[in-house]
């Protein structure tokens, strides 16, 4: 098992930015380039034995999310693909969240609104067309066209192609552009193939081809022999989606399946013999977290909102329940953005009581609940019930919550989307991947902005939206990381979030998978060097 220090990664990443921001540096001649052989995991010296006597070698790997399709440019699909190792970006992060190339093998930052990239040579498509800079230019155009959150993700001016070349300028300085070009939802295709077909079988670039699907249960997969990285070693997969925690695990166990992401807490003792399992466990990006309806006329109030912000334990909750970290910010330790700055809340139920009082709410009938003229302080949060993290942790705060007299009542849904994106929630519990880019930038302005897309609770805050504005156009890597911590406190200060653990993630496989490890960033999870010995 994997143990990923905090200080280690946080020196990782820092340097990791610095190299790049100053090998690109302001000047044309300035170049970051690096290796192919870094973008691979080094696995491949030992071979797999699966293919002995002719016989096709299979996996069965269980998927804890699967997407409405599997169009990476339509909502949060290209996550699947890359788990899948079905699509690529012309850039990505290694499992020490360095950038290494993917399909672009150079880049330079040209000035600040300039950036070039030469697409790698010998690249091609699932059907066989190679991959030239035009076709990534039509690929990262359709993503911005199709979806909502293309625009804001890639600023594009425009793109010009030639041969392998491909120059993008931006609208304005954005420091955070290679980080937001390795989202999946840029993974690129071959937009000359008939793309109403990609819901059900997109033309990538990575080492696996989808051969079957079958919306909301399944993806079949072969090798392509044609990969530029190397034909993987194992013939082919199944991808099964198995949204419930302990229903994964059964299947680990039962033998239906050989692999699994995000085991749940509860389980992980089924898996704890090395003859027979394998456990990848590391610290995550990904923090489980409440949003706040601000709208809402209970919670427009933010004395309330710290109130019940200092009225849960989120020490306990990580330390008891779910494991990880608690929680302070958006962003964990991990991530060098300025978590060992911010204000938090800790568990101060007395504290909580206090701004209750101060805000007027009162247990006058003696029911344990607290009402203001006549209202009830009773609120309703949503949650999805097939993640255990998020179970545990709802019923434990609503034990706590009582205890300073607030009600709550849990509400599960299969999916949330609709309910946030309606306002038609107090409360809400999830959790995201708050360090997909490498960046703070991305997360701050999707979620926190006044108007992002993903800001369903409705907060404001102007001075928070100039802080992020800053962001767009400040290349310094520690100023950029001030004005996170920064921006950060802004947020804490207005309790327009309730931030509760930093969640490990993990999968477990098989003794005899070999090349299955988890990323920090967890839209990666297979690539060529998952196989299976016999």
């Amino acid at each position: 098992m994997r143990n990923v220090q905090r200080k280690w990664l946080f020196a990782l990443m820092s340097m990791m930015v610095i190299l790049v921001l100053t090998a690109c540096g302001s000047g044309k001649n300035s170049s970051a380039s690096t290796s192919s052989n870094a973008a691979e995991k080094s696995s491949d010296t030992d071979a797999s034995i699966s293919g002995a006597a002719g016989k096709k070698s299979h996996l069965n790997i269980a998927l804890f999310w699967l997407g409405s399709s599997l169009d990476p440019a339509e909502e949060w699909n290209g996550w699947t693909l890359t788990r899948a190792a079905i699509g690529e970006t012309l850039i990505q992060f290694d499992e020490h969240m360095k950038m290494v190339p993917k399909l672009a093998d150079k880049l330079d930052r040209v000035d600040d609104t300039t950036w070039h990239f030469h697409i790698r040579d010998g690249v091609t498509f699932h059907n066989g067309n190679p991959v030239t800079a035009d076709a990534v230019k039509k690929s990262i155009e359709r993503s911005i066209s199709l979806n909502e959150r293309g625009q804001s993700t890639l600023p594009i001016a425009s793109m010009a192609a030639k041969g392998q070349d491909l120059t993008i300028k931006t609208t304005q300085p954005d420091a955070s552009l290679l980080g937001n070009i390795a989202e999946p939802l840029f993974i690129i295709v071959d937009t000359s193939a008939d793309t109403s077909k990609f819901k059900s079988a997109p033309i990538a670039t990575g080492p696996f081809m989808v051969t079957g699907y079958t919306p909301d249960q399944e993806i079949q997969v072969k090798k392509y022999d044609g990969y530029w990285g190397g034909a993987a070693d194992l013939d082919t997969m199944t991808l099964k989606y198995i949204k419930d925690d302990s229903t994964r695990a059964l299947a680990l166990q039962s033998g239906e399946i050989d692999a699994a992401s995000n085991i749940g807490r509860s389980n992980m003792s089924l898996f704890q013999d090395t003859s027979q399992y394998t456990i990848d466990e590391i610290p995550s990006l990904r923090t489980q977290f409440v949003w706040f309806n601000t709208s809402h006329p209970l919670l427009s109030d933010p004395k309330v909102r710290r109130a019940i912000s200092y009225g849960i334990d989120r020490e306990m909750y990580a330390n008891t329940l779910v494991g990880g970290q608690a929680a302070k910010g958006p962003f964990t330790s991990a991530l060098p953005f300025g978590y060992d700055k911010l204000r938090g809340y800790n568990y101060e139920p007395d504290k909580a009581k206090q701004l209750l009082d101060e805000a007027g709410y009162k247990d006058t009938d003696g029911d344990s609940i607290r009402e203001k003229d006549g209202e009830k302080l009773s609120l309703q949060l949503i949650l999805n019930a097939a993640y255990e993290s998020d179970s545990v942790v709802a019923a434990a705060m609503q034990s706590q919550l009582k205890e300073i007299g607030v009600g709550l009542e849990l509400t599960s849904y299969e999916d949330l989307t609709d309910h946030q994106k309606s306002g038609n929630y107090d409360l809400a519990l999830t959790s995201i991947n708050t360090g997909i880019t490498g960046d703070p930038q991305y997360i701050l302005d999707f979620y926190f902005k006044t108007g992002a897309e993903w800001n369903v609770g409705g907060y404001s805050n102007p001075k928070l939206d100039q802080l992020i504005e800053r962001l767009h156009s400040e290349f310094d890597v520690e100023k950029r990381y001030a004005l996170a911590a920064e921006a950060q406190q802004l947020i804490l200060d207005d309790a327009a979030y309730m931030f509760l653990t930093y969640t490990p993630i993990n999968i477990v496989s098989k003794s005899n998978v070999k090349g299955a490890a988890m990323y920090p960033i967890d839209f990666y999870l297979l690539d060529r060097n998952i196989k299976v010995e016999q």
